[in-house]
């Protein structure tokens, strides 16, 4: 298995902040070893390989994950849906309480592509 992250990076070249928080849950979970690959949707760079990523699997928020395997190509719009398919795990209160912010509409350094 394979699984690429992509997340937003901001005008000032910071990640976004719904990119932090689940970046936090997946080391939280000693997950992010299990991330193969980071792609960035750079809005300095329209052409960076997390927009044209987004582009491909029809996109327009991040953090996503594509999860490569015998089976084929799978997108995942959220972290829970990794950790409960991928990872066979189920989430924790702190894991359904970012999903919640990520549902709640965006803050100033918006997540949406």
């Amino acid at each position: 298995m394979k699984i690429t992250m992509v997340k937003k990076i901001l005008e000032d070249g910071n990640e976004c902040k719904k990119c932090r928080e689940v970046s936090e849950r997946l080391q939280a979970h000693n997950e992010m070893t299990k991330i193969d690959r980071v792609a960035y949707a750079d809005v300095r760079q329209p052409d960076s390989d997390g927009f044209k990523l987004a582009e491909k699997h029809n996109m327009d928020t991040t953090p996503f994950f594509i999860v490569e395997d015998e089976q084929g190509e799978t997108v995942y719009r959220t972290y829970l849906e990794l950790r409960k398919h991928a990872f066979k795990q189920d989430p924790d209160e702190q894991d359904v309480e970012i999903e919640k912010k990520r549902q709640a509409p965006p803050e100033d350094d918006m997540f949406f592509l």
